[in-house]
């Protein structure tokens, strides 16, 4: 019994411990205020429920191979084909508004998925590849920088990832930038 107790605690510690390892932020450039706030996107669709599958599962259906969610926010019909017709003045409309109406499921067709990012004039950095730290994730992503658009209200950063994972139910989401790929 003793055993017992001094596992729990050791392992009650080391959770902490590595909590807060997990928390710790790395800095995106060189100024602090280069923090990324955007919009990830992938190919997915909306689908009709399927009973029994299970959430964030891979599967394969009448409606094609992907991987499926029970719940839908409204981001599914803006994939990485609509990205081109996004401005800055857009992408903050998304944010307080989807654009659909939410369905019931969804199936993400594939891995690959984007992300569209707000940043503040300066601090550029150079398309190519690069590691994305996601808010609240301990791992980075590696990603690829693919575009810098620039608008009158900052920049507009596109990038490409090619993991899914717990990923895959971002949305709205703060993102640092590590170089190297």
């Amino acid at each position: 019994m003793l055993f017992l107790a001094a596992c729990a605690y050791a392992g009650a510690f080391l959770y902490t411990a590595l909590g807060g390892l997990a928390a710790a932020r790395l800095p995106v450039f060189e100024r602090a205020e280069a923090q990324l706030t955007g919009l990830a996107v992938r190919h997915e669709r909306v689908i009709a429920p399927i009973p029994g599958a299970p959430e964030g599962e891979r599967i394969r259906t009448a409606e094609g191979p992907g991987v499926y969610f029970s719940s839908c926010d409204g981001y599914e019909s803006l994939g990485p084909d609509a990205l081109d017709a996004l401005g800055q003045e857009t992408l903050s409309a998304l944010r307080d508004a989807p654009p659909d109406i939410p369905g019931q499921a969804r199936l993400v067709e594939d891995a690959v998925w984007f992300f569209l990012a707000e940043a503040a004039p300066g601090g550029s950095p150079e398309p190519g590849p690069c590691r994305l730290r996601f808010a609240g994730f301990a791992r980075p992503v590696p990603a690829r920088l693919l575009e810098i658009r620039e608008t009158e209200a900052g920049r507009l950063l596109l990038f490409r990832l090619n993991e899914g994972g717990e990923y895959l139910k971002i949305r709205w989401i703060e993102a640092e930038i590590e170089r190297g790929g």
